[in-house]
């Protein structure tokens, strides 16, 4: 599964982006074990009664117990899109794990359960005792059966999702696991369809299963459904059968085993676009408007097939590889078995793509197919043996297809983002102790473990770790595993014992943070690289086993690397040199999970950019001179314009104050050819954004319209944004004229524009624009038309407030539901504050012409509050989230 795909997204969007990556990593499923109570023991002591709690029983979230083993599994569902019911009928193999056993209990979570039956080798039916309590279906076999027996089971059910309360959490925002879309049809422009999303424990919410991801079971499934709707489900689409009542019938037969969790089925009426890989059918499934941009929407898929097969000398598994994108999807994106579900935040025309690429989501996607579908996690605890390889697999890609650089970029994006969250909390990365499923799908099993697989892969070497992964695949193929399977499979390539390695990275908490300081001992003719570790807290090594690479730039400039390995809190390593070099850089291919404080003076931090290897120590070159204004710093800002790579490119820009300070007239001239020629839209859009931020004055606003009519979204707001400051009232003029691209890119910039100048006759933007946009992206445009707000005369105000309210109410994700009532919240606090300050100018004047007037707004004020106060009220009675109501009722007076 991907929430990167949602993490993307938001990146581009700034401080919003900040915000909303916060809130996601604040990843609520089945608990694996009940809660111990509180017991008190009591004992006498002469005349003192002493009350002592026993100890609570630290949670420990086992395995499933195999106790009957799913074969296969058999289904015919329909659907009655009025109810959002589906009726089903499921055929359950099953032969004993190891003991022999006279019961079976299955999840089957929200359904109507009608017959349960024995059916014998003829297909004869015998109908057996059950009990049912809406969560697990217990089944009186008809005796004892022993392991080498098979036994079919027939039910008869209903699933309706939508019935029975399901969690859900900021990584999967819902869990019912089966989703009727625009059901009755009145939302206009949204079509219908039905998908299902079964990670983690939620495929038992439409059919019944033994929903664990150790088991493995192969299918087939029959889908009825109306025929102007196509179907995907996991496997080959063997038949399609005209029912002649308007409805068809469609089997999809899966011959390999997988988990329950990878079960999925999408019905709606797509654009199929057909592709293959040598003889494997890829298809790619999109909305009949995108059907030209698919392949494109998926790139590169059959060529990333090639890649991942030779790389790990596995060839693709499974039978096809489709993709299909749905709406109002619930995660990022999911891995299922030969049929991986997108939201529909990737999809959209070429102008669109230039900027939102799905390409990393694609890989990680794919790459599950071999870590995640063919080799599975045992357990959540070890989810991830699934997530962090899938995150890995972006790197290899990119690393493949575009070269180090954009692979680094990647990877440290992918550092910072777990930095971000080790901040609040450091976990293990294998955890026993988690209190709910999807508490495991954060930024440690997904950003830390991808980067903890590129460390085992410098450790081992690249032979040595791509055989290792070949072994763990063809060893563990169609099976289920835990962290030592790997372990064993490097350690079994390698003849070396990695416990030293597992055991600090994946079994224990934190990351290494270190001091990193070198000088050179002119009377030894020595240099002298002193490391410091200083992490410290609960489950984290006082001291981490570090081999690192050093990168020393000589007096020469010639650059050696020499290899340590720090196992000490406090150790110095001495290198015999006739001469002081010019830079000493620790982690010369920035390999290591960890932070490293190492201070560059200007003079390094110029050899870092001229002589470092990698993307990183440009990245970090730049920053450590964007303050310097001396003309060697100045000289490597200006060669950052023109870096290989694109994002430092764009940095150059960012950190080029002091170089425009220095040398305006030809750093313009730079930035005016960047922003017309560069490559890359996003370096363009930044020049743009530069050249509205430092030329205002000096620019044409001819050159900069010249940006509305780049390709990319991205530039157009970039360009729109910086034509405002040369020129407000024009741009304001070529804002309504983009209005009718209708891209969500450039109504964010709009948004802004707009709340700035607060005309009221753009009020009409605002409300057409929170009911066309969905998700996350929404939230920014309520920021810009609260601001908006806060400045216009009541009755438009009336208007905004109903708005937020109905947004409060009605949002099904309970974080956007939060933004509306952050700015009912906001707009109250606005409102108390002019009460105040209007109560405070009564009590001052003696014009009693004024203070009627004073008066007039004082009460009108007042109103505004209280009206917003009681909406308040109201939402927190309706509230259903925990901890939204409270912080609705935190606003109420």
């Amino acid at each position: 599964m991907s929430f990167v795909a949602q993490r993307n997204y938001m990146k581009k969007h700034s401080s919003f982006g900040i915000l909303a990556i916060g809130i996601l990593y604040l990843f609520a499923c089945k608990t694996a074990q009940p809660s111990i109570e509180d017991e008190v023991a009591w004992t006498t002591e002469m005349d003192t009664i002493e009350v002592t709690p026993e100890p609570e029983l630290e949670i420990y979230r086992a395995s499933e117990s195999r106790i009957n083993d799913l074969i296969h599994t058999k289904l015919e569902v329909s659907f009655n899109w009025d109810s959002a019911f589906l009726y089903g009928k499921a055929w359950l193999s099953f032969t004993p794990y190891f003991y022999p056993t006279d019961s079976l209990v299955l999840d089957a979570k929200g359904h109507m359960i009608k017959e349960v039956a024995l059916v014998d080798q003829i297909g004869k039916m015998k109908p057996l005792k059950f009990s049912y309590d809406t969560m697990e279906l217990s089944i009186a076999l008809d005796k004892t059966y022993h392991k080498e027996d098979t036994y079919k089971i027939y039910i008869d059910y209903v699933a309706m999702p939508d019935k029975f309360e399901a969690g859900g959490s900021s990584a999967i925002t819902s869990e019912k696991g089966l989703y009727f879309i625009n059901k009755d049809g009145s939302e206009e422009g949204k079509p219908k369809q039905i998908w299902t999303q079964g990670e983690t424990e939620s495929s038992s919410r439409w059919f019944p299963t033994i929903d664990a991801p150790n088991e493995k079971t192969t299918q087939e499934i029959y889908i009825t459904v109306d025929t102007v709707y196509e179907t995907l489900s996991n496997g080959k689409l063997l038949f399609q059968t005209e029912n002649g009542d308007g409805s068809r019938t469609d089997y999809w037969k899966q011959e390999l085993p997988h988990a329950p969790y990878l079960f999925m089925m999408a019905i709606g009426d797509f654009a199929i676009v057909e592709d293959q890989w040598k003889d494997i059918p890829v298809n790619y499934y999109v909305e009949h408007e995108y059907k030209e941009f698919a392949a494109d929407i998926y790139p590169n898929t059959p060529e990333m097939i090639e890649f991942f097969s030779n790389k790990l000398n596995y060839p693709y598994p499974w039978d096809k590889y489709h993709q299909v994108v749905v709406r109002d999807y619930v995660s990022g994106a999911m891995e299922n078995t030969g049929a991986v579900i997108y939201g529909d935040f990737v999809q959209g025309d070429d102008r669109f793509l230039i900027d939102n690429s799905g390409e990393d989501i694609v890989a990680h996607e794919l790459f599950h197919h071999w870590f995640g579908d063919l080799v599975t996690t045992e357990s959540w605890s070890n989810l991830p043996l699934n997530e962090s390889f899938a995150t890995y697999g972006e790197y290899l890609w990119n690393e493949h297809k575009y070269g180090r650089d954009q692979a680094d970029y990647g990877l440290e994006n992918d550092l910072r983002a777990y930095f971000g969250e080790a901040r609040i909390n450091k976990k293990k990365l294998i955890r026993f102790n988690y209190k709910n499923e999807t508490d495991m799908f954060d930024t440690h099993s997904y950003q830390k473990g991808g980067r903890v697989l590129h460390m085992l892969r410098k450790e081992l070497g690249d032979e040595a770790f791509f055989k290792s992964l070949e072994v763990y695949l063809k060893e563990n193929e169609f099976q289920s595993v835990e962290i030592h399977n790997l372990r064993l499979a490097a350690e079994k390539v390698s003849g070396r014992d990695l416990n030293w390695f597992f055991n600090q990275w994946f079994f224990q908490a934190g990351h290494p943070e270190l001091i990193a300081e070198w000088e050179y001992i002119d009377s030894t003719k020595q240099a002298a690289v002193h490391l410091t570790q200083i992490q410290e807290g609960d489950d984290i090594p006082e001291i981490y086993i570090l081999p690192i690479d050093l990168e020393v730039v000589d007096a020469k400039g010639e650059v050696l690397i020499k290899k340590i390995k720090m196992m000490q809190r406090q150790q110095s390593f001495f290198f015999d040199m006739e001469e002081a070099p010019l830079l000493i850089n620790v982690d010369a291919d920035k390999t290591l999970l960890a932070d490293i404080d190492q201070d560059f003076s200007k003079e390094e931090a110029k050899v870092l950019y001229e002589k470092g290897g990698n993307y990183l120590d440009r990245y970090i070159a730049l920053k450590e001179l964007r303050l310097k204004s001396d003309s060697n710093s100045l000289n490597t800002i200006e060669k950052g314009l023109s870096d290989p790579h694109w994002n430092i490119r764009k940095l150059a820009i960012q950190e080029s104050k002091k170089l425009i300070k220095k040398r305006a007239e030809s750093t313009k001239k730079t930035l005016l050819t960047m922003a017309e020629k560069d490559e890359k839209s996003r370096v363009r859009a930044e020049a743009f954004e530069a050249l509205g931020k430092y030329y205002a004055d000096e620019i044409d606003a001819e050159f900069i319209k010249k940006g509305l009519q780049d390709r990319s979204y991205l530039v157009v707001g970039s360009a729109l944004e910086a034509l405002a400051k040369v020129d407000n009232q024009e741009a304001l003029k070529e804002a309504e004229e983009l209005e009718k691209l209708e891209n969500e890119t450039i109504n964010m910039t709009i948004a802004q524009m707009y709340a700035k100048d607060g005309d009221p006759k753009y009020n009409d933007f605002y409300i057409r624009q929170l009911a066309q946009m969905e998700g996350f992206v929404k939230y920014p445009l309520m920021i810009s038309y609260q601001e908006f707000l806060e400045n216009q005369e009541i009755d438009v105000l009336m208007v905004g407030l109903e708005e937020f309210y109905k947004i409060a109410e009605k949002e099904n994700n309970w974080f956007m539901r939060m933004g509306g009532v952050n700015a009912l919240g906001q707009i109250k606090k606005a409102e108390k504050d002019k009460a105040e300050a209007l109560s405070k100018q009564i009590s001052e004047t003696s014009d009693p012409a004024a203070t009627v007037e004073l008066k007039k707004q004082l009460d009108e004020a007042n109103m505004i509050a209280d009206k917003v106060n009681g909406m308040l009220k109201k939402l927190a009675e309706k509230e259903v989230n925990d901890r939204l109501r409270a912080r609705i009722e935190g606003e109420i007076d």
